[in-house]
């Protein structure tokens, strides 16, 4: 278990680094490798999925923050049900099994409390460190929506009710609401998780078919490590996530004397590889500073990705930038090895 410290003095920090860093002036990299990607989208404001070809990658989707509350885990063995870690949302128990009893009182009572809990994606397959992971209690959850939900939106509850090898079962209902909803949500096996939403009351549309897509870039709240070593606190991050769920694979190459060129076949072979979601994450980029406040890219991080169909490929980070000096635009190199 990592360690934590108060969050708020994080998010102080980097509102803080934010004012300070907005006014600098940014010169882009020219882009000139046929193998450089440069995503059309902000970092910050949307999820972008890609797909690896053996001559190219491919976006697939752009999604939008905040038009999904919970997800619920369908293809493979497994049912982890999560809130929305793209836009920092929390979930705490309310100490009642009686769904009436959670009102807005409840929500201020809790306002303040330390038990509130987020999913960090990079560990979304670990039933421990998720927010819902005792949801089968059916004690009633308080949920807050996160950052892109409109104040008098923020808080829903819910309660679940019961599984079954192809379904879960909860009900809901805004804080304020009287009204309660009952929802059955159908796993599917081509997607690795049901997206739901609250305000649609409807299952939307966010990932990708469990094979049409490898990784996505976009924000979450995660555990960063602060300047203290092994002392890990709550963040808002930017960063990328692997599909391991459909069989992507990573092994971390962060040895500084190995150059990217010279990453062939023979070493692919032979290295170690990770199922672990948050393999690549965000720490391919340096934090600002003072002395040098714009986001440079760690020379020394690269990734080998091994994918379901056998073939390897290298990846490094170039830029944070896009050709307007627009921040938030990541540019990343990815080349087949053969």
């Amino acid at each position: 278990m990592k360690k934590a410290i108060f969050y708020f003095s994080i998010l102080t920090i980097s509102i803080v680094f934010t004012s300070c860093f907005q006014e600098i002036d940014k010169v882009a990299l020219e882009k000139t490798t046929e193998n450089v990607f440069t995503s059309k989208h902000s970092i910050y404001n949307s999820v972008t999925f890609y797909k690896i070809y053996e001559n190219t990658t491919q976006e697939v989707s752009n999604e939008s923050l905040g038009k999904w509350d919970m997800a619920f885990q369908s293809a493979l063995e497994g049912d982890n049900v999560l809130v929305n870690y793209s836009v920092s949302a929390r979930a705490i128990k309310t100490g009642t099994s009686v769904f009436s009893e959670v009102d807005k009182s409840t929500a201020e009572d809790l306002f303040q409390s330390d038990q509130w809990k987020f999913n960090d994606p990079a560990y979304s397959n670990v039933r421990d460190s998720i927010a819902l992971k005792d949801w089968e209690d059916k004690e009633v959850y308080l949920v807050y929506r996160g950052s892109s939900s409109l104040p008098e939106k923020a808080y829903y509850k819910i309660q679940f009710m019961s599984k079954t090898p192809d379904t879960y079962t909860f009900k809901y209902a805004h804080i304020e609401s009287s009204q309660e909803n009952e929802k059955t949500i159908d796993r599917t096996l081509g997607i690795a998780n049901i997206y739901f939403s609250f305000e649609d009351g409807n299952v939307v549309e966010h990932e990708p078919n469990i094979k049409d897509w490898d990784f996505y870039i976009g924000p979450y709240f995660g555990w960063f490590e602060t300047l203290v070593s092994g002392v890990f606190a709550p963040y808002n991050l930017t960063g990328v996530m692997i599909n391991n769920e459909g069989g992507v694979r990573v092994s971390q190459v962060f040895d500084e004397t190995i150059e990217y060129e010279s990453i062939d076949l023979a070493m692919a072979q032979n290295l170690t590889y990770s199922d672990w979601k948050g393999s690549i994450g965000s720490t391919w980029k340096k934090i600002p500073s003072t002395e040098d406040p714009v986001y440079n890219m760690d020379t020394s991080k690269k990734y080998v990705l091994k994918l379901y169909d056998g073939n390897y490929y290298k990846l490094r980070f170039l830029d944070f930038y896009n050709s307007e000096g627009e921040q938030g635009y990541t540019s990343f190199e990815i080349n087949l090895i053969q």
